[in-house]
């Protein structure tokens, strides 16, 4: 097994299946996040290009490197973490309903600020 940690173009070499990305559950959490122009806003968020989104969304998809990854998972949180994950663990999904819970929050914050406008 081969891991790289700073050189994007050396990749994990005979992983084990389970370490694979499923990318229909990536795909999912994507436009799931932005049902309307999903590749772009996520080559927005991750500084990527449109092409390389679209490669991961597209019918024959490839994966996405493991920069992209970790971008993805500082980005996007624990909620995206889980997704790459076969089996979720107790502890991530807490940090992920608490992310969401926050999300909330601070949606309503917006709402009562514009409300009291």
């Amino acid at each position: 097994m081969t891991i790289s940690c700073g050189n994007d173009t050396q990749i994990l070499r005979n992983r084990p299946q389970a370490l694979g990305v499923d990318m229909a559950r990536l795909a999912t959490f994507f436009r799931k996040r932005y049902p309307t122009g999903t590749a772009a806003q996520v080559a927005d968020d991750l500084g990527v290009s449109l092409r390389t989104v679209e490669g991961w969304l597209g019918s024959t998809p490839s994966a996405p490197r493991a920069a992209h990854l970790v971008t993805a998972i500082w980005v996007y949180g624990p909620e995206f973490l889980s997704v790459l994950l076969p089996e979720t663990p107790g502890w991530l999904s807490e940090a992920a309903r608490n992310a969401q819970r926050e999300k909330a929050l601070q949606d309503i914050a917006e709402l009562q600020r514009m409300l009291d406008q």
